[in-house]
């Protein structure tokens, strides 16, 4: 099996090779809307897509349709801060846009939309490398779920001990 770092060279290409992405983005969060988590939380937190990343664009009219709040992360001091997504927008060292409105309490969170460059069918993820949902999740413990394109998910990642696997994973 090939290292971490290899695998997400490889699992980006992959993602960048997905040429119908806005069509499969809209179908993916139909597919997460379904879900008993989603459709029982009244503040969902997602993340703003980037570069080949599914476009966020639909979830967050869905959001907003379905009477849901939407939170978004903020990176700080190495740590995922939940923050409101109506706020002003700053784009981020590493490209992503983040809210720059005040840090909430974790407690707010009922459902979390995990990114990652590859999955497991039983929940395992490869993230981007600096283990910020491996930290966040156990501290929210709410529903969540991984989303990914079809051809992101894989059938076996290699696993350290500080890795976190997400409850369901969603792809179109």
């Amino acid at each position: 099996m090939d290292d971490k770092a290899t695998l997400r060279r490889r699992m980006r290409m992959v993602r960048d090779l997905v040429d119908d992405r806005l069509i499969r983005s809209v179908d993916l969060w139909a597919n997460v809307a379904a879900l008993p988590g989603y459709q029982q939380a009244s503040t969902v937190m997602a993340f703003k897509g980037f570069k080949s990343e599914p476009d966020t664009d639909a979830l967050f009219a869905r959001v907003a349709a379905d009477g849901k709040r939407l939170l978004l992360p903020r990176v700080a001091d190495g740590d995922i801060e939940v923050c409101d997504a109506d706020g002003p927008m700053v784009t981020s060292r590493i490209g992503v846009d983040e809210p720059q409105g005040p840090a909430l309490p974790y407690s707010i969170v009922e459902f979390v939309i995990v990114p990652g460059l590859a999955f497991t069918a039983d929940g395992y993820r490869l993230g981007y490398g600096g283990g910020f949902y491996d930290r966040f999740l156990p501290q929210v413990a709410v529903p969540n779920a991984g989303v990914c394109f079809a051809e992101q998910i894989v059938p076996d990642l290699p696993v350290e001990a500080h890795d976190i696997r997400v409850q369901v994973v969603i792809s179109a």
